[in-house]
């Protein structure tokens, strides 16, 4: 019998919140900035950005926007790179060399490639290959959402497809409530789809701005009177368009949430 290696791979969503600290069986890898949260425990840290691509913020505690960070570079702390050489833990980066310190791993990329490819669009994802190259046999996530649209259009496939490769590899894969990683609305076909409403109201004011164009551009012949109700039409249409768009929000508002 395959003796059991369960991992737990963190990062920062509400949800790191659920993991079961106190089970001493359960492996718990940690990522990047993620210390700051003064997690409880944790067997391994990963940060797999190019150490010489990192921004690191003011210590006066000034606020970085978006636009101060470099193209290409990897928003962190003040003395997170001393932070990473003091841990007594594995930490696992691109060149354990640059890093210079003992617990420096550097982590082995090929390897992973040579047995799962190179399908790996985040660090979550790396830690997935690395959890299956070391057989990993029970897999938790906890505190990885990729809720942000940026997120969801780079890295959320990737990260979806990765779990299912685990399960299908037999790997038990844990989510916490709330964590919408392989989330879905419905089953397709044998429910109904929630969005139902939303559409509904979309095409309710679709019509509506289509009949108000054809109201508002219609010709008479030269011999016919302008129709006095036209006006009165057009403001009944744009009453109508502006209950379409207000239900539109309604319908969007009331949408279950997904538990982002």
């Amino acid at each position: 019998m395959k003796p059991e290696k369960r991992i737990a791979i963190l990062g920062t969503a509400p949800t790191w919140k659920d993991t079961p600290w106190d089970d001493p069986t359960l492996e718990v890898w940690a990522l990047n900035d993620a210390w700051l949260l003064n997690l409880p425990r944790v067997d391994r840290w990963f940060d797999l950005h190019p150490l010489d691509k990192m921004f690191f913020r003011p210590a006066n505690g000034k606020k970085v926007k978006s636009f101060d960070v470099p193209a290409g570079y990897f928003l962190r702390p003040q003395g997170h790179l001393e932070w990473l050489r003091q841990q007594s833990i594995p930490v696992y980066v691109q060149d354990a060399k640059a890093l210079g310190s003992r617990s420096a791993r550097t982590f082995p990329k090929a390897e992973i490639e040579a047995k799962f490819g190179k399908h790996f669009a985040s660090s979550p994802a790396w830690m997935i290959g690395l959890a299956l190259l070391e057989g990993v046999t029970e897999l938790h996530i906890y505190g990885i959402h990729l809720a942000t649209e940026w997120e969801y259009v780079k890295q959320k496939p990737n990260m979806t497809f990765l779990l299912g490769l685990a399960a299908g590899l037999g790997v038990k894969v844990v989510l916490p409530k709330g964590c919408p990683l392989l989330a879905e609305s419905h089953q397709y076909g044998f429910e109904a789809d929630p969005d139902i409403p939303k559409v509904q109201a979309q095409r309710r004011m679709e019509s509506l701005m289509h009949q108000r164009q054809m109201t508002a551009q219609a010709k008479r012949k030269w011999y016919q009177r302008r129709d006095p109700n036209v006006a009165s039409r057009l403001a009944w249409l744009d009453a109508q368009i502006l209950d379409a768009k207000l239900g539109v929000q309604y319908a969007t508002a009331a949408r279950p949430s997904a538990g982002l």
